[in-house]
């Protein structure tokens, strides 16, 4: 039987600290320390011990931890009640749990998919 599940990978656990750049796709969730670059194609989950100083760059990020920095996500941002976002966010959805937190300035960018409707700046069609 063919399960078609993605495989989580998981780096650093509650107690490690890293420095440097990470490059990775699928499912990664984070629980570390880190200070650097991410460059994730997929599902970026920030787990709540985790602290990530610098540059983030992903198609889904979920963040229970905190990130100070430079985030960029092609998809969607959601920031859960213990998240925490200090920086500067460019991404076509964001969602805000009840307790999370965004501290910065942000760029709802549209999605790929879309296009602007030629007739109104403010009107984006499907």
């Amino acid at each position: 039987m063919k399960h078609n599940i993605e495989e989580m990978n998981v780096f650093g656990g509650k107690d490690s600290t890293f420095h440097g750049k990470i490059i990775s796709e699928g499912i990664f969730r984070l629980d570390g320390k880190m200070e650097g670059e991410i460059y994730h194609d997929g599902t970026l989950i920030i787990g709540e011990t985790a602290v990530i100083k610098g540059k983030v760059e992903t198609n889904i990020l979920t963040l229970n931890g905190m990130i100070e920095g430079e985030i960029a996500a092609k998809e969607r941002v959601e920031i859960h009640s213990k998240g925490k976002l200090h920086g500067t966010l460019s991404t076509p959805i964001l969602v805000i749990h009840e307790g999370g937190i965004f501290d910065g300035n942000s760029n709802m960018v549209v999605k790929s998919d879309q296009k602007m409707d030629q007739t109104s700046p403010e009107k984006v069609v499907t």
